[in-house]
């Protein structure tokens, strides 16, 4: 009977703490959701929901024109971030990127923070407004669009 009722009460306890796994009290971070998921916090409660569900944001990468230089490719980039969402946007470490960008160098990114794959606005940003956009751009190596996706989101 006691070993029942150890078993019932850790079942319980393990799914409450996976209940509680998806809403965080805190500030949002990449790594709080799974691929694929984009973290949202508001009010100081996070949570995370499909990629494809998340309609507060919207990033759209445009090719300004590409070079040959020394025998190398090179894109120019200028990427739009859209607040479709309630409440002035904070991206912190939220645009994540993967292998697929290779920036020519260590000032080929610019009006964006950039560093060990995840863009955050400059510390000087006051975010982006409902209905507003934010731009920023860089030169990547090569003549293929790199891949950006949002992990996270913060009012």
């Amino acid at each position: 009977m006691k070993i029942a009722l150890f078993s019932l009460l850790f079942v319980a306890l393990t799914c409450l703490s996976a209940v509680n796994s998806t809403f965080i009290v805190g500030t949002c971070d990449s790594s709080k959701c799974g691929a694929g998921q984009v973290c949202i916090c508001e009010g100081g409660v996070s949570h995370c929901v499909l990629l494809d569900q998340c309609h507060d944001v919207a990033i759209v990468q445009t090719i300004e024109r590409s070079w040959v230089e020394n025998g190398q490719s090179f894109t120019l980039y200028r990427v739009h971030v859209f607040n479709y969402g309630p409440r002035t946007l904070k991206i912190h470490r939220s645009i994540q990127t993967d292998c697929t960008l290779d920036p020519r160098d260590q000032s080929s990114v610019w009006n964006i923070e950039y560093h060990n794959g995840f863009f955050s606005l400059p510390s000087y940003g006051q975010g982006i407004a409902t209905g507003k956009e934010f731009v920023f751009g860089y030169i990547d190596r090569g003549m293929r669009s790199p891949n950006l996706f949002i992990r996270a989101l913060q009012y």
